[in-house]
Order: structure tokens, then C-alpha cells, then sequence
């Protein structure tokens, strides 16, 4: 008995722990688009509860999840799962964007809100594309897609950074691809053209990503719930 009190007792003080401050991992484009929506819904249901957010390129966020620097990272799936679980979020579209007065979107009317489809992608052959890295999970899906198509980029400018992409685009500086979230909040939305990929629409699985075997608090669950909403 005395042993299943002290059990009990231990469960308790992991739970005031573990509620009281929530470490969630998430890449800086991924924060300013989905973070808005739950963090106040969240603090309705946990007012006590710190979240302390741990904002890293998308590559470093399965490290902190695999060594509990945080309780869980919104992301990506990691290509290595070996010390990882995951749960499904959603099935995010990417989006090809450009300045809208460019030749290849002028006259169309396509916003982030209602993307038209682009059509041919070896239209891009000759026009600067700006792409995240080739070991990041996004970049990876979009040259297996230009494998696929027979699509042979001559001019890719290389960034580790999605809102430096945006700004290119805007500036009518060359295309890119993103995922959806990190257009929407932008604010040269007005001046951007966006386009879906292929039929269906090519997407990007985003994921709750944290330890094998950890442990995940009630708050945990319940953000993480919200995350899927």
C-alpha cells in the first residue's frame, strides 16, 4: 500500500511538473501561421500552464524532440524515426509562388485563399527558383516531383529561410515553394501569386513529432489536439 501511495504520488508531481510549463519545438514560418490561432484557445483551457517555444531550423527540431529538450515539436516527419513517435496533423498544400506582374502569373487571379493550378512546371526551367535545402523534407519531396516531371532546374538559389523566400518572391525576384501556412500571414500577400502543384495537389504531411516512449502531460495533449483541429 505504502508503495502504491508513493506510486501515486510520484504520477502527481510529474503531472504539476510537466503542467506547468509546455516546451514545444517549432521551425519560426510554421509558429507565425499556426501559433496565432492556438495559443489562445490553449490559455482558455490552461491559464497556469508557460509555454516556452523553442523556434529552430527544421532539421534541429527532431533533435530536441529525441532528447527532451522539448515535450514535443510541430514539424515535418523527420526522416529518422529510430528514437521518435509521431502524430498525423494534416496534409499541408505546397504552394508555388511568385510576383503576381510576373509573365507567367500576370492576369491571373490566383491568392493564397484560392490558388489556381499552375500547370507545366518545365516552365520554370529558366527561371530563378528559390528552394530550401536539399536534405530538408520539403526539398526533397519537390525534386523527387521535378524527377518525376522531367523537370530540369537551371537557376536555384538556395535559402535556409522561408520568410527570405517570401521576400524574393514579393520582390519579383524568382519563384519559390512553400508549404501553405507560411504564405497565409505574410504581408506582401497582395503581392503574390500562388499556385498549387499537380492533380491532386501536392502536399507536405505535418506532424506532432516528440520521444519514443515519452511521456506527454494533459497539456500536452490537449495543444497538441488543438494543433489538429
Amino acid at each position: 500500500l505504502d508503495l502504491h501511495s508513493q506510486f501515486l504520488a510520484k504520477v502527481g508531481d510529474i503531472n504539476r511538473h510537466y503542467m506547468g510549463v509546455l516546451r514545444v519545438g517549432i521551425s519560426h514560418t510554421c509558429g507565425l501561421a499556426l501559433l496565432p490561432d492556438i495559443l489562445p484557445r490553449f490559455a482558455a483551457k490552461y491559464p497556469d500552464v508557460q509555454v516556452v517555444l523553442h523556434e529552430a531550423p527544421v532539421p534541429q527540431l527532431g533533435n530536441l524532440a529525441a532528447s527532451s529538450v522539448t515535450d514535443f515539436c510541430l514539424m515535418h516527419i523527420p526522416s529518422d524515426l529510430t528514437n521518435l513517435s509521431y502524430e498525423l496533423v494534416m496534409h499541408e498544400r505546397i504552394l508555388l509562388i511568385s510576383h503576381r506582374d510576373h509573365p507567367l502569373a500576370q492576369g491571373l487571379d490566383s491568392p493564397c485563399s484560392a490558388p489556381l493550378p499552375f500547370g507545366d512546371l518545365r516552365q520554370l526551367e529558366h527561371e530563378r527558383i528559390v528552394m530550401l535545402p536539399s536534405d530538408w523534407r520539403l526539398a526533397k519531396l519537390l525534386y523527387n516531383t521535378f524527377s518525376v516531371l522531367n523537370v530540369e532546374p537551371q537557376n536555384i538559389l538556395v535559402t535556409t529561410n522561408n520568410t527570405t523566400a517570401i521576400n524574393l518572391a514579393a520582390g519579383n525576384m524568382g519563384f519559390a515553394f512553400l508549404q501553405e501556412s507560411g504564405i497565409s500571414r505574410t504581408p506582401y500577400l497582395d503581392r503574390l501569386a500562388c499556385f498549387t502543384i499537380g492533380d491532386p495537389p501536392l502536399t507536405c504531411p505535418m506532424a506532432v513529432v516528440y520521444k519514443k516512449n515519452g511521456f506527454l502531460s494533459p497539456a500536452a495533449r490537449t495543444f497538441i489536439d488543438l494543433a489538429k483541429e
